[in-house]
């Protein structure tokens, strides 16, 4: 178990430079398609190879062209390939059945491939002292569901997957303007992962097909 302040900590640990890499909801990630820090640039500089699905994009904006790029669901997508790694940022949460998404995901896989992916921590201390201020944490509009370390591991393995490692990441993004609140926050969380990192943001999984 690790915590990383950002994915691109993230994608430097757990991403092989050797990887073929397929980035699910590659666009709509809150960066600027021109930075070098939008989490598919980051992808691209760590990986041999990457290709990208979302529901929507704009096909003259994609780097190196449309070749690799597929406007598909994440819970319907096809291609005729296979992946070393399949990552899917801050995806699960926004999904309307995460299990036809990790059907198909396992069904893109290499041998030895893995699922990287990454989401809210329902429990992180902002839902916790919002729970408390507002009665609510602040949402997502277009979020359908939380999930915990204990609920993202159930519904991956009651899907037919096996957690290889959970870790944690405090902050939002590399180039998100956060409020003097937020990086209050993140020193608090930074605190915190000294003794537990139960309550930080982001969840990130590494999981694999079960065998079994």
């Amino acid at each position: 178990m690790a915590v990383f302040t950002n994915k691109k900590e993230l994608i430097t640990a757990l991403v092989l430079p050797g990887d073929t890499v397929l980035d699910i909801g590659f666009w709509g990630q809150g960066v600027g398609v021109d930075s070098p820090e939008w989490v598919h640039a980051l992808l691209r500089a760590r990986a041999r190879e990457v290709w990208g699905i979302d529901t929507s994009y704009d096909e003259t904006k994609l780097p190196g062209g449309p070749a690799h790029y597929l406007r598909a669901s994440a819970e319907s997508f096809s291609l005729n390939k296979r992946f070393d790694v399949i990552f899917a940022g801050d995806l699960i949460e926004h999904l309307s059945n995460p299990g036809l998404f990790l059907a198909h995901a396992k069904q893109h896989l290499a041998p030895g491939g893995r699922l990287i992916l990454s989401t809210p921590n329902a429990f992180n201390l902002f839902n916790i002292a919002e729970k408390f201020s507002k009665g609510e944490p602040t949402v997502n509009a277009d979020h359908t569901c939380y999930f915990n370390e204990k609920t993202l591991r159930q519904s991956l393995r009651k899907n037919g997957w096996r957690v290889e490692r959970i870790d944690f990441v405090y902050s939002l993004g590399v180039l998100h303007r956060e409020s003097w609140k937020k990086k209050i926050l993140n020193g608090m969380y930074w605190l915190l992962s000294l003794f537990t990192p139960r309550f930080i943001e982001t969840l990130a999984v590494v999981a694999v097909p079960d065998a079994v």
